[in-house]
């Protein structure tokens, strides 16, 4: 993957130093990081539309925005307007025509509404299956096993922990 651009929208998981930037500039790739802590899809949605330029000429796009797409909410009475924003972020993506990795990030249940998650996890992997985009759930790969021992918070995993899944992850892309 050397030499290719690579552009992430998403929250908090994608702003940290060390993290997924980070692991991306290791595997000799250009590395553009418009994200945002504490945003949902209608950031990246806004960040699409702002830097469509640099989005076009990127190889790889990588989003992830369900722990604040949940949060943004929390009710499943709100849920039709989390889902009306991610589903216009998904199409608007997909016609960008290019290489689209949606992230699913641990989502601490402690203090959201259980159902509301799963309901925009299942949304997140739903919309990328039907518009041909890759998936890494880290959120999957947080319920089953001890992942939970070493996160920095309750909301966020240590930096090292992306860093080291880019790193495992851009060998398939």
């Amino acid at each position: 993957m050397i030499n290719k651009n690579i552009v992430l929208l998403g929250e908090s998981h994608f702003a940290f130093k060390n993290g997924i930037t980070q692991g991306i500039l290791d595997t000799g790739c250009n590395c553009f990081n418009l994200s945002l802590g504490g945003t949902p899809s209608l950031q990246n949605l806004y960040e699409l539309v702002r830097n469509k330029k640099l989005l076009k000429n990127a190889d790889l796009i990588i989003t992830g925005s369900n722990t604040h797409d949940i949060a943004q909410y929390n009710s499943l009475d709100l849920f039709p307007k989390s889902y009306q924003v991610i589903n216009w972020l998904y199409k608007e993506l997909y016609f960008l025509k290019k290489k689209i990795i949606c992230f699913i990030a641990p989502t601490p249940q402690k203090w959201l509404n259980e159902n509301c998650v799963k309901y925009i996890n299942t949304l997140h992997k739903k919309l990328a299956a039907r518009y041909g985009f890759n998936i890494i759930d880290m959120n999957e790969k947080h319920l089953k096993s001890l992942y939970k021992l070493i996160q920095r918070d309750e909301a966020h995993d240590f930096d090292f922990i992306y860093e080291r899944a880019w790193k495992k992850y851009s060998k398939q892309y």
